[in-house]
């Protein structure tokens, strides 16, 4: 319920649609053969991945994130910068290699050009 909540909450502020899901719940067998991890919050029935209508949604995403991800333990993942992953397992966000510092919602100092901006290049992911 708390992922479900965390999403309501961006569906009425118009950052996620509910129509977008693309995975949910995933029992162990679809799990693997999704090449997702052991320990996927989908095994659990707790994250949901979305593809966004577009990427100009994706700051509005961040700052919700920022503000009010510590307190509903928000779990953020960017597997393109148009398709996400949403848990409430901790406050955390990663990016297309899985880490932090590739998350379009972690603003580093030295980040130049595309980094900055937030269009990191895609790459195919793992859901």
């Amino acid at each position: 319920m708390p992922t479900l909540r965390v999403v309501a909450q961006l569906e009425r502020m118009g950052i996620v649609e509910g129509g977008n899901v693309r995975s949910g719940y995933r029992s162990a067998e679809v799990n693997r053969c999704a090449g997702g991890s052991t320990r996927s919050r989908h095994l659990r029935n707790n994250a949901l991945d979305f593809d966004l209508t577009d990427d100009t949604r994706t700051e509005a995403l961040c700052e919700f994130w920022r503000r009010q991800g510590p307190s509903l333990r928000m779990g953020l993942g960017f597997y393109t910068p148009t398709r996400i992953h949403i848990d409430t397992a901790g406050h955390r966000t990663w990016g297309t290699d899985y880490r932090r510092g590739t998350s379009l919602c972690v603003r580093s100092p030295g980040r130049t050009g595309a980094a900055a901006s937030g269009r990191l290049p895609w790459r195919p992911a793992r859901t």
